[in-house]
């Protein structure tokens, strides 16, 4: 780029400013008496973008016309994070309250600490600027110090923030489990997991009474291998039976497993028949036909069960296995399901 060039991003317009006077005139004549040349310098400044033009804007702040005082606004949400935390100072302290809320705003939007503005603005009467500021205090470098003004707070969005804060320790998310708030409930729980931390069982039961989202509680659930197991277990269905499996692969290998034997005890075979696809040893095979056989047990999951054998049709115990069950099946559903099994077994000479 040659000397006298202007930068591709302020060209063209940047040159028009230069040839006028500069960004020194056009931000000049925001004071002046002539609203159309206020208005143009407005438009031409937002053309430009150059976030130094935010000094020029302050004074709009105080303008008896609210289109000048909603420009004031927009050039700083537009222009303030790159100028600075302290260019929010003036907002903060405006007796104007959209001034203040777009101050409270701004505050999560900077790379910088803001703890010195939100310091202002958690004073403000003001629920919006109350929520903003705390959020930004319990995300900053002194979050530890002010945790615990917020954790019992009557706003219980801000005991929320508090629970999900950084600075939120294991105490404080057991203790808010038992909060008069759903959402603050579930966001103790929820954090309770991502730090991986185990919920008592106790602690779940008062969570499954509150109503509590069940996903978060599974791996502690399989963890203590207790009544909540149980109790999930015998109530699943659709994406919680799902998920509930999906926990148990990741952490039961064989049937001597703690969860696996507890969920064997209770008989819970829906749940174990969907955790030991793909599993195969001589003992989950003897469980696999016991639960096909179980008339206790829904038709659809040990047709299931069946369907999902056709990959070891070619297996003589699979063969064998299925035609004792056809001697004594009357279940149509299971019928279609065990010929089928007993067709591709045959087909492949057993």
């Amino acid at each position: 780029m040659k000397k006298n060039e202007a930068h591709p991003y302020e060209a063209p317009v940047t040159r028009s400013i230069m040839a006028g006077g500069g960004l020194d005139s056009e931000i000049a004549r925001l004071k002046h008496k002539d609203v159309r040349k206020r208005r143009r310098a407005i438009r031409v400044l937002f053309d430009t973008d150059i976030p130094r033009a935010l000094e020029g804007f302050v004074p709009l702040l105080n303008d008896k016309d609210p289109w000048f005082r909603s420009k004031a606004l927009e050039a700083h949400r537009k222009w303030a994070p790159a100028q600075g935390v302290e260019t929010l100072r003036v907002l903060a302290e405006h007796s104007w309250l959209d001034a203040r809320r777009c101050a409270a705003n701004l505050l999560n939007e900077f790379s910088e600490d803001t703890t010195d503005i939100a310091l202002l603005l958690i004073e403000d009467n003001d629920l919006t600027c109350q929520r903003k500021s705390a959020e930004a205090l319990l995300n900053g470098r002194d979050a530890a110090l002010h945790i615990e003004r917020f954790l019992n707070h009557d706003d219980s969005a801000l005991r929320r923030l508090s629970i999900l804060s950084y600075a939120a320790k294991a105490e404080h998310r057991v203790a808010a489990l038992e909060d008069v708030n759903n959402s603050v409930r579930e966001a103790a729980l929820q954090s309770i997991v991502d730090n991986g931390e185990i919920l008592t069982e106790k602690s779940m039961q008062e969570a499954l009474k509150r109503g509590i989202k069940v996903t978060p509680l599974l791996s502690s659930a399989i963890q203590n291998s207790g009544d909540v197991l149980i109790q999930i277990a015998q109530t699943a269905s659709g994406k919680i039976l799902n998920e509930l499996v999906g926990e148990l692969r990741l952490r039961c290998y064989s049937l001597d497993e703690k969860p696996i034997q507890i969920l064997l005890e209770n008989q819970c075979y829906e749940v174990l028949g969907r955790w030991m696809q793909g599993l195969k040893s001589p003992e989950i095979d003897a469980l696999r036909w016991e639960i096909i056989g179980n008339s206790k047990v829904d038709s659809i999951e040990r047709s299931r069960l069946l369907e999902r054998l056709i990959g070891r049709s070619g297996e003589p115990e699979i063969a064998q296995k299925v035609r004792e069950f056809l001697e004594h099946c009357d279940d149509d559903l299971l019928r279609i399901a065990a010929e089928n099994l007993s067709t591709a077994s045959t087909e492949l000479g057993l």
